[in-house]
């Protein structure tokens, strides 16, 4: 990318370097995150309030439920509001760049 001011300082995320280890950090932490999550799931249920029976018979069951469902959550919401822009190549949300200007 190029400085559009090139006496513009440089910035840290300018540097790719640094966005390798910003998202090797980033990646890290989710995968942290899970793994407490998959540890925490194994040994108790996170809605003990609701545990009548023996057996828990819900998908909320499963280790890291709560981690896949929203990543698909957000996932689908991104694929939602693309289509929502234009479907087959005519606009439904999007606006002309110029759209302002007229």
């Amino acid at each position: 990318m190029k400085n559009k001011n090139p006496h513009e300082p440089k910035r840290w995320l300018d540097d790719p370097g640094n966005i390798k280890n910003f998202l090797k950090f980033f990646f890290g932490l989710c995968g942290i995150c899970l793994l407490v999550d998959l540890i925490y799931s194994l040994g108790w249920h996170k809605h003990h309030a609701f545990y009548e029976e023996g057996t828990i018979r819900t998908m909320e069951a499963f280790p890291v439920f709560y981690g896949l469902y929203g990543f698909l959550a957000c996932v689908l919401l991104i694929l939602v509001s693309k289509m929502m822009r234009s479907i087959s190549g005519k606009k439904i949300l999007m606006r002309d760049e110029d759209y302002w200007e007229k």
